[in-house]
């Protein structure tokens, strides 16, 4: 008979949503622990032998004894389902935990909670092996000099970096390499800490179970592992609700700002079609024309209503960078040139800041309004 698993990471219950404002993020709250119960769901209708969570189950300091009792309650209700929790960095296995909090966990509940793998025998010949996180910042390797022990067929569950796939916006916690897993002796193994679907020959990244910004592009999936004579093998199951997407204009059409609200309008209620919640990113480019005076702020709150979290990025101009530029002996010609050099000589982390003195400096020079 085969062993399946289904293999979850990332849920993030809790998560502060910082700068989604109070409203916004007790709703993004609320669709991760609907994810999370679908995924529980999905392992009673599919039946599996074990539910494996690689980290990041919620959010350390935000979680409290409320959510405890919740996890005591619809963990324990999988059974005879076993869960195995390996912490990761944002909840970290602490004296202070919330796994602590649980008290004596289900019958059906294995944490690992050292920062050393140990076993668990889930079939005769398959063994689990696992480690969780004691601190939120951990750069020690994840696997070390650690070899699986004992014949069968072993698999690995942790929270971690592959090094060969680093994201630039991630932290590079507990990092490893796909060399280092089949040194292991492991078939496989089960990881969380990347955000988006990651899959290979030797391990898989499911992804949070839903995109908590617009940079989280990826599949956000949970993982059917099937482990039959010794082989393994991984569906994925796409399972997020939540969508976030990026809707371009170009703002030079338009000659006043309520005609470029209603444009805006009918773009994002194209976007958001379909079921699920659709959270958008509007990114203004283009030439603005002399008479539209751009209240960025204005449009995003006259959208929050009808489209709650929506962003205003904007990236228009006031006026042609490169026609200013040569105008001749201007102060706005002048003005141009001196910030595009200075621009160009500074470090990558101060240009963004030297683009909006631009960028304002030229909405000064058309008599436009500067936003706040």
């Amino acid at each position: 008979m085969p062993y399946r698993i289904l293999h979850i990471a990332d849920v993030h219950l809790d998560m502060a949503f910082a700068g989604a404002g109070t409203a916004l993020g007790r709703i993004h709250r609320k669709e991760l622990e609907a994810a999370f119960e679908r995924a529980l769901g999905l392992a009673k209708e599919r039946r599996v032998d074990a539910l494996c969570i690689a980290g990041d189950l919620y959010e350390d300091g935000r979680a409290g004894s409320d959510r405890a009792a919740y996890l005591r309650d619809v963990l324990g209700d999988l059974a005879p389902i076993r869960v195995f929790i390996s912490p990761g960095n944002h909840d970290p296995h602490t004296p202070a935990s919330m796994y602590e909090r649980m008290g004596d966990a289900p019958d059906n509940v294995t944490i690992f909670g050292r920062r050393r793998f140990a076993s668990a025998t889930l079939a005769e010949g398959l063994t689990l092996w696992g480690f969780g996180h004691e601190h939120g910042i951990d750069r020690d390797p994840a696997i070390g000099d650690f070899t699986c022990e004992g014949p069968g067929t072993h698999l690995l569950l942790f929270h971690g970096s592959d090094r060969d796939h680093m994201p630039p916006d991630k932290d590079g916690v507990a990092p490893f390499s796909g060399a280092e897993i089949e040194r292991t002796g492991a078939a496989y193994a089960m990881v969380g800490h990347f955000h988006g679907m990651l899959q290979a020959p030797r391990y898989a990244y499911p992804g949070s179970l839903e995109p908590h910004t617009v940079a989280q592009d990826g599949r956000h999936t949970v993982s059917l592992v099937t482990i039959q004579d010794g082989r393994v093998s991984a569906d994925f199951i796409d399972i997020n609700r939540v969508r976030y997407v990026d809707v371009d204009i170009d703002i030079t059409h338009y000659g006043y700002q309520a005609e470029l609200a209603r444009a805006v309008d009918e773009r994002l209620a194209t976007a958001t079609e379909g079921d699920g919640a659709t959270y958008c990113r509007v990114r203004l480019g283009g030439l603005a024309q002399d008479s539209l005076d751009l209240d960025a702020a204005s449009l995003e709150d006259d959208l929050a209503e009808r489209f709650p979290g929506t962003r205003i990025v904007d990236g228009s101009a006031a006026v042609d960078l490169d026609a200013a530029a040569r105008e001749g002996p201007t102060v706005r010609a002048h003005f141009v040139r001196s910030m595009r050099d200075r621009i160009a000589a500074a470090p990558v982390t101060e240009r963004p800041l030297l683009e909006d003195a631009l960028r304002y400096g030229m909405l000064a020079f058309a008599r436009k309004s500067i936003p706040a």
